[in-house]
């Protein structure tokens, strides 16, 4: 199987332009934990999660600062998570370098995806460029029936099959 055969489309998507507050609307809304960010041209620049959201001060849930913590992190570290914290726009709060998938992307691979880079969700992009689909953890394990070479993880996220070996 391939991405096209199990991605969510269309996907829900923000403007980087919008307020942090729309994104959490959004997010509560649709009952999503993140989406994808587009520009004004509409491809992907980007995706906004709960975990973009947790430490707000706006929300209550800022994390206090520490005198030796931030003789650990840094000056450049505490003014990013400042900005980051305080920051009113999507653009900036977003995480830039997401990891993507083609449509022709076989299943065990977009597995791979998640495990090595340690990510929930890898957005469908066209060879344009164009996000056309969204695949997430409980999608993947969900639907995926991927006959043919597995990894690893592929085999972990389906331990109910019985082809598959983790030794």
């Amino acid at each position: 199987m391939q991405a096209r055969d199990v991605m969510v489309s269309p996907v829900i998507t923000i403007g980087e332009n919008a307020t942090v507050r729309d994104a959490a609307k959004l997010l509560i809304e649709n009952r999503i934990s993140a989406v994808p960010v587009v520009d004004d041209a509409g491809k992907l620049v980007g995706i906004i999660s709960e975990a973009d959201l947790m430490r707000r001060p706006d929300a209550g849930t800022e994390r206090p600062s520490s005198w030796w913590l931030s003789l650990l992190m840094g000056d450049c570290a505490i003014a990013t998570e400042y900005v980051k914290s305080h920051a009113m726009k999507v653009k900036d709060v977003m995480t830039r370098d997401v990891k993507t998938a083609s449509p022709e992307m076989r299943l065990y691979e977009i597995a791979d995806l998640f495990e090595e880079n340690h990510v929930k969700r890898v957005p469908i992009v066209s060879a344009g460029g164009d996000l056309i689909g969204i695949i997430s953890r409980p999608i993947l394990s969900r639907r995926s029936q991927a006959p043919g070479p597995r990894s690893k993880s592929a085999c972990r996220m389906r331990k109910f099959a019985n082809n598959c070996s983790t030794s």
